[in-house]
């Protein structure tokens, strides 16, 4: 025990009389630079401005100035001019053909009185079924003007009972049929039979079968 003792006093006196360890306790040990301070380089001042951005230059060598470019609302495209022009001129076109396009009041010569509108509108479909040479007529148009005529017949029954507005659709419907203008009719039903007459879907379709038995007459 006494010569562990001793060993360990003789090598604290070694290490307190070595060169290897220095007194950190008192100032100015650091005068010449500590072993960890930064370069003294960081602490130097730097000119830090941009550099000038070259202008860019495009495959064939030339500089390109991205400055002169302007937004235009046209289509990029390299006539993007004419393509602009020609489609505010189509849409002219456009708006001139809904402008100049005729009500259908102005195709026909619609009475102006309800009863008479009434009585034109029932006259007119029967004189185009009568119309119809029937010895010249397949089976199937045969059958096709007798559901035809049962259908209008329903049509005298309901007339009373109609308001004025389908009155007078139904029977621009049927002048047109007789001036021989089916497409005008054919489009005028259309919007008739959508516009929720539902109640009046049987004379309806019988008015439906006049406009198919005059074009094949026709």
């Amino acid at each position: 025990m006494a010569s562990l003792r001793s060993q360990v006093e003789s090598e604290r006196q070694t290490a307190s009389s070595s060169s290897m360890y220095q007194d950190f306790s008192c100032g100015g040990h650091a005068d010449a630079g500590h072993w960890n301070d930064p370069p003294t380089v960081v602490f130097k001042p730097h000119n830090l401005q941009p550099k000038k951005k070259q202008p860019e230059t495009s495959p064939n060598g030339a500089a390109s100035d991205t400055s002169s470019f302007m937004m235009v609302d046209k289509a990029v495209t390299p006539n993007g001019t004419a393509i602009a022009e020609e489609a505010e001129s189509t849409g002219n076109r456009n708006a001139g053909s809904a402008t100049a396009a005729k009500p259908l009041t102005s195709l026909v010569d619609l009475p102006e009185a309800r009863e008479e509108q009434a009585t034109t509108l029932t006259s007119t479909l029967r004189r185009i079924i009568d119309s119809i040479p029937l010895n010249a007529a397949t089976p199937m148009t045969k059958r096709m003007i007798e559901d035809t005529n049962k259908r209008l017949a329903f049509l005298d029954e309901r007339l009373p009972a109609l308001d004025d507005t389908l009155v007078s659709s139904a029977c621009i419907i049927a002048l047109l049929i007789d001036k021989g203008l089916l497409s005008e009719a054919a489009d005028a039903h259309r919007n008739l039979m959508q516009a929720g007459y539902e109640a009046e879907l049987k004379w309806l379709v019988g008015i439906k079968r006049v406009i198919e038995l005059r074009q094949k007459s026709a």
